[in-house]
Formats: C-alpha cells, sequence, structure tokens
C-alpha cells in the first residue's frame, strides 16, 4: 500500500462519495474510473480555459495529481490484472452505443488490438431492450462502477491506490491508442446521469471554480446539470426559480426547512412538488413564452391545456413511477442511496415546474384525468 499524503481534493472527494451513500464498491468504480478519465473528461475545458499549450500540460499534471500523487516505489496497477476492467470499458461501450442508442458502430475498426476483447454478455443482458432515457443510462454507469468496484475490491487497495490504477491504466492504454483509448472514455462519459456528471466535473470544480462548488449542495449540482441535459431552453428559468426557491443571498446558503440530510424522505418529496407547483406564482411566470416555444417534453400534450391540479400531480407521479422507474413507496422506505435520492428530487422538481408552465390553467374540477 502506498504512503501517500491526504490531498484536500480527496478528503472533499471522499467526504461527497460518503454524504452520497454508495457502497464500497460503487466507491471504488467510480475511484478507477475517476483517474482513468480525468484528461478525457477534460482536455476540451482545459484547450478553452489556456491557450498556451504549456500551460495547458502544465494543468493536467495538475488535475492528474489532484486526488494522489504517485509514488516512486509503489505502482497499484501492478498488482491488477486488468483484462476484466477492459472488458468492462469495452462493452459498456458496445451497450451504449449499439444497444441502447441502436447505432450501428463498428468499434473493432476504430480501436487497436490491444483495447479489443470479447463482450461481456452477461452484462449486455442487463440492457437489451431497454430505452435510452435517464434512468436506463444511469443503471448502465451503475452497474460498470459496482462491477469495476467489486473487481477492484479484491486487491484490498486504499482509495487512493484505485485512484491510482485508473490513472497508470489511461497512461498505459493511451500510449499503445490515444483516439481509441479517449472515444471509449468519452462514450462513457457522454452517457453519465446528472448525478455522475455532477461528479465527475468535481476535479475542475474544485481546481478552478471553487466557489461555485462551495456555494451550491450537491443537489442543486445535480439538478443544474439535469437542466442542461434535458432542456436547454428552458434551462436558465428554471435554474433561476430553483435559486429562489432553495436559497437565501447574502450570503448564498441552503433555506431552512430544506435540510436534505435530515428531513424525512416523503416530506421532501411532497414538499418539492407543491414547491415547483408555484412557479406561475413567481416572477419567472413571464418567461413562459420561452416554454411554449419548446416542444421537449414527456407530456407536450399539456401545452395550452386546462387540467385540475389533482389530476395534473397524478400525471407527475405517473411519469416518475413509469417514464423514471422509480416506485416512491419504496424510495420512502429507503431504496435509492442519498445521492440517487437527491437526483429523484431534481426530477421532481423539473418535471413539474416545466409542465406547469406549459399549461393554460388549473381547471376547477374533481375529475382525474386517466
Amino acid at each position: 500500500m502506498s504512503q501517500i499524503t491526504e490531498s484536500p481534493f480527496k478528503t472533499y472527494f471522499d467526504a461527497t462519495l460518503d454524504r452520497c451513500g454508495f457502497d464500497e464498491d460503487l466507491k471504488a468504480g467510480i475511484l478507477f474510473f475517476l483517474g482513468e478519465s480525468i484528461i478525457s473528461a477534460n482536455t476540451n475545458q482545459l484547450m478553452n480555459m489556456f491557450p498556451d499549450e504549456q500551460k495547458i500540460h502544465q494543468e493536467f499534471s495538475r488535475l492528474f495529481t489532484l486526488y494522489a500523487t504517485p509514488s516512486a516505489t509503489y505502482n497499484p496497477f501492478e498488482e491488477l490484472n486488468t483484462a476484466p476492467i477492459k472488458q468492462l470499458i469495452y462493452t459498456y461501450n458496445e451497450v451504449y452505443v449499439n444497444i441502447i442508442r441502436d447505432k450501428e458502430f463498428n468499434f473493432d475498426q476504430v480501436v487497436k488490438e490491444d483495447l479489443k476483447t470479447e463482450i461481456d454478455e452477461s452484462f449486455v443482458a442487463l440492457f437489451k431492450g431497454k430505452e435510452y432515457k435517464l434512468i436506463t443510462t444511469h443503471h448502465l454507469s451503475t452497474a460498470f462502477f459496482k462491477q469495476i468496484g467489486a473487481y477492484i475490491n479484491q486487491f484490498d487497495l486504499a482509495y487512493q491506490d484505485i485512484y491510482l490504477a485508473g490513472v497508470n491504466y489511461y497512461q498505459e492504454k493511451q500510449r499503445i491508442d490515444f483516439e481509441g483509448t479517449n472515444l471509449l472514455n468519452l462514450n462513457i462519459i457522454d452517457s453519465f446521469s446528472p448525478l455522475y456528471t455532477t461528479l465527475f466535473h468535481y476535479p475542475l470544480l474544485f481546481t478552478y471554480y471553487p466557489n461555485n462548488l462551495n456555494g451550491n449542495h450537491l443537489f442543486s449540482s445535480i439538478s443544474q446539470f439535469l437542466y442542461l441535459h434535458t432542456n436547454t431552453d428552458i434551462a436558465k428559468h428554471i435554474h433561476a426559480f430553483h435559486n429562489h426557491i432553495f436559497y437565501e443571498e447574502n450570503p448564498r446558503r441552503v433555506r431552512t426547512g430544506w435540510e436534505f440530510e435530515e428531513i424525512e424522505r416523503g416530506i421532501l418529496i411532497s414538499q418539492t412538488l407543491h414547491n415547483a407547483l408555484n412557479i406561475r406564482q413567481s416572477p419567472i411566470a413571464r418567461t413562459r413564452p420561452d416554454f411554449l416555444v419548446s416542444d421537449n417534453y414527456l407530456m407536450k400534450e399539456l401545452k395550452n391545456e386546462s387540467i385540475p391540479l389533482d389530476a395534473f400531480k397524478e400525471l407527475i407521479t405517473r411519469t416518475i413511477e413509469e417514464y423514471y422507474e422509480i416506485n416512491l413507496n419504496e424510495v420512502v422506505e429507503g431504496k435509492l442511496n442519498h445521492a440517487e435520492f437527491l437526483q429523484l428530487l431534481a426530477i421532481i422538481f423539473y418535471e413539474t415546474t416545466a409542465h406547469t408552465m406549459i399549461i393554460k390553467e388549473w381547471k376547477t374540477s374533481l375529475k382525474v384525468i386517466k
């Protein structure tokens, strides 16, 4: 085991993973792929931020060592047989691109031999016939991280060594096939749900935008990526309403009553839904024309329709349970880790605000639309 002084980012990120409620396999998988993909994930951002090539290389090195610095006497990568990891990375790409998204991309013609492997058919079977949507890709990433983590945890490595094993894996593979390695990484990153997108942005945010990172609760960071992931046309308006509901200003802090780690789940679900319904009573209501221009809604048939409030709430619940495949009663009883629960709250807030803005009015009626 390496003897490495703990970095401030490691302390911060480990605390975040603990707060997320992840099990040890999920943590290990995330840490390995964080190291393995940290250059692929941040290349475009760094090139946009720093025009000087030498400065870019310096910042790459800074990100590489943000979580842990390699030891001159110990290489955790040498303890691993990485064939199972290579197979999972290659299989993930096949599942995401050609099964879930129904493309016909031939990876064998693009990546070099060292990155190729037999497809893990048992992993493929988990996602055959699945629709391309947020919850599917979230389950895909979670299964990927857990399987990598379960394999790595057999070797009893410390967190920093798991991360460094990922860094070393990337360094080895990109020397052989730079374009192929980054292609496989970027497909995985592209598939991330808002939750995982948030976590994999932490190195960049911690390094260059610490005030933004520290000024947001994890719930808000997940929400921002959800808004951008779902409908960029209205993202800025829902984000503005989000800040109005959840934050006090000067200093910026989460409002009393939104203690996400303390309040019962059922209360938070109800509270989120009912606060989201109030968007038409807020200054954001004047942006309704922008909402009506877009057709990017799960229930676009509600546009300019009158509907009873109870019927609308029933439709939102049905959307959560059928489209997002989340049983709210099971969530209240403890299903989903804490980070997934925060992502659920973000989904409820988004779907409720977005659809509230496109209806014409609440209809006074006891009849519930089926």
